[in-house]
C-alpha cells in the first residue's frame, strides 16, 4: 500500500464521471459473463456442454458473479456516491485494473482447470486488491462528515475484511485434514456468509440509509437495532455449519441469532420508513426497482426466521433448489436490485428507456427463476418428484438474464439524456 501511495500524489479532486461509468460498465460486463455461465450450469442438465465439467463452470460462474458483478456493483456504489473528494484517486484506478485481471483471470483458470495454481494465484490478486480497497475507502470515508450510514459503511468493510479469513484457512485446512473434513467445509460458508449477510447486507442498509438521507429524510436507527444486528450475525453462522457439525446446540444458536435479526430489521425498517411511505413515493420506475430490492431483503430475513425450527433448518440446507434459490435471493435480488436500483437513481448507470426495459426483463427472469427453484424444491420436500421438463423451463428462463444484461449494457453506448429519478 505504501508503495502506490509513493508514486499516487494527493489529489483532493472529485471523481472523473468517466471513470465511475467505465467501472460500472466492467461490473455489468461480469454480471452478463457470469449469467452465461450460470445459463450453461443449466443446459448442463438437459445436454453435455463438451470440454467443461460442471465444478469448472460452477467454480467460474460463482466467482465472476461475486468477485466480479456483486463486488465491483458495491465497491463502485460506496465510492463513487459516498467519497467527494478521495485523496488519491490513482490508487482507486489501480486497484479497479487489478480487479478487472483478477477477475478475468479467474474466470479464464476456473473453466480450464478448476482449482489449480493459476485460478488461486488470481484468487489471490483479488483479495490483495480487495484489501488495499478497504484500506483507501476507510480512510477517505473518515475525511467526509459523519452521518447516519457511516457506521453502516465502515462495518460493511469490516466484516468484506473478516470474511476472508475463512478463504486464508482453506488451503492449510485442506492440506492436513483434508477436504472432506468438517473444518474444510466451515471455512468455505465462514466466507460466504459474511460475505452475504455481512459486507453485502450492510452495504445495502448503508447505501439506503445514505439515499434517504440525500433526500432530506432524517434518519435515527436506534443502537439497538445495530448492536442486534451484528449479534445476530455472529449467531446465525451456525447455520453454515449444521450440515457438516449437526448438533443441537449449533440449531439453537441459529435459532437465537434469526430471532434477534427479525428484531434488528423491525428496528432498522421502522427508523427507515417512519417518515416516507415507500409505496406512495412511486413516482418513477427506478423507485418500483428500489422497493422491490428491498422487499428481497425482507423475504431474505423472513426465509431466515423459517428455519428457526431444526426441522426447517434441515430441510433448507438439504434441498439444493432451496439453496440455490436463498442465494440468488440475496445477490440478484437484496443486492443487484437494490444497488442497482440506487446508482440508477444517483445516474451511475444508464436511466434511459433502453436501459429501463433491460431491467425489467432482468426483474422478470428473477422472479420466474425463484419461482422455479422455490416451487420445484418444496415439490422434492413433499415428495412429488420433479416437474415437467423443469431442466429445459430453468434453462429459458436463465437465459434471459445474458439478454436482459445484455440490453442494460447497450444503454453505456447510448447518448445521456436528463432523467427524473
Amino acid at each position: 500500500m505504501k508503495l502506490i501511495s509513493t508514486y499516487c500524489a494527493a489529489s483532493d479532486q472529485p471523481f472523473d464521471a468517466r471513470f465511475a461509468r467505465r467501472w460500472m460498465a466492467v461490473a455489468v460486463g461480469f454480471f452478463g459473463l457470469a449469467s452465461v455461465l450460470g445459463t450453461l450450469m443449466r443446459y448442463y442438465y438437459v445436454a453435455e456442454v463438451p470440454g467443461i465439467p460442471y465444478r469448472y463452470l460452477l467454480h467460474a460462474h460463482s466467482h465472476v458473479a461475486l468477485l466480479g458483478w456483486s463486488y465491483l456493483l458495491v465497491s463502485g456504489a460506496l465510492l463513487f456516491l459516498l467519497i467527494s473528494r478521495p485523496k488519491r484517486q490513482k490508487v482507486y484506478h489501480y486497484l479497479w485494473r487489478a480487479n478487472i485481471v483478477a477477475v478475468a483471470g479467474m474466470a479464464i483458470f476456473f473453466l480450464y482447470q478448476g482449482y489449480g495454481a493459476y485460478s488461486i494465484a488470481f484468487s489471490t490478486l483479488h483479495l490483495l486488491s480487495a484489501y488495499a480497497f478497504a484500506y483507501y475507502f476507510l480512510r477517505d470515508l473518515a475525511r467526509e462528515p459523519i452521518a447516519s450510514h457511516t457506521r453502516w459503511v465502515q462495518w460493511s468493510i469490516y466484516w468484506l475484511l473478516v470474511s476472508t479469513v475463512g478463504l486464508w484457512a482453506i488451503a492449510p485446512i485442506s492440506m492436513t485434514l483434508g477436504k472432506l473434513h468438517p473444518l474444510y467445509f466451515a471455512s468455505i460458508q465462514f466466507f460466504l456468509h459474511f460475505q452475504f449477510n455481512g459486507w453485502l447486507t450492510y452495504a445495502m442498509l448503508g447505501l439506503w440509509i445514505f439515499h434517504r438521507e440525500r433526500q432530506g429524510i432524517p434518519i435515527r436507527i436506534p443502537s439497538a437495532g445495530f448492536g442486534l444486528l451484528q449479534l445476530s450475525l455472529l449467531l446465525t453462522y451456525a447455520l453454515s455449519v449444521t450440515w457438516s457439525t449437526p448438533l443441537a446446540v449449533i440449531f439453537y444458536l441459529n435459532t437465537a441469532g434469526v430471532v434477534l435479526q427479525v428484531a434488528a430489521f423491525y428496528l432498522i425498517l421502522r427508523a427507515l420508513l417512519r417518515v416516507a411511505n415507500p409505496v406512495r413515493s412511486l413516482t418513477h420506475w427506478t423507485d418500483g426497482l428500489l422497493l422491490f430490492g428491498i422487499l428481497c431483503l425482507v423475504a431474505k430475513v423472513v426465509v431466515q426466521l423459517a428455519v428457526a425450527l431444526p426441522a426447517v433448518a434441515t430441510i433448507s440446507y438439504t434441498i439444493r433448489h432451496y439453496v440455490i434459490g436463498f442465494i440468488h435471493l440475496i445477490t440478484l435480488g437484496a443486492i443487484t436490485l437494490t444497488g442497482g436500483a440506487l446508482l440508477l437513481k444517483h445516474h451511475l448507470l444508464p436511466t434511459h428507456a433502453l436501459a429501463r426495459s433491460g431491467w425489467l426483463l432482468l426483474l422478470v427472469a428473477f422472479v420466474l427463476t425463484e419461482i422455479a427453484l422455490f416451487g420445484q424444491g418444496t415439490l422434492l420436500w413433499m415428495r412429488k418428484g420433479f416437474v415437467t421438463y423443469y431442466s429445459e423451463i430453468m434453462v429459458i428462463t436463465s437465459a434471459l438474464f445474458p439478454v436482459a444484461i445484455a440490453i442494460i449494457a447497450m444503454g453505456f453506448y447510448q447518448p445521456a439524456v436528463a432523467d427524473s429519478s
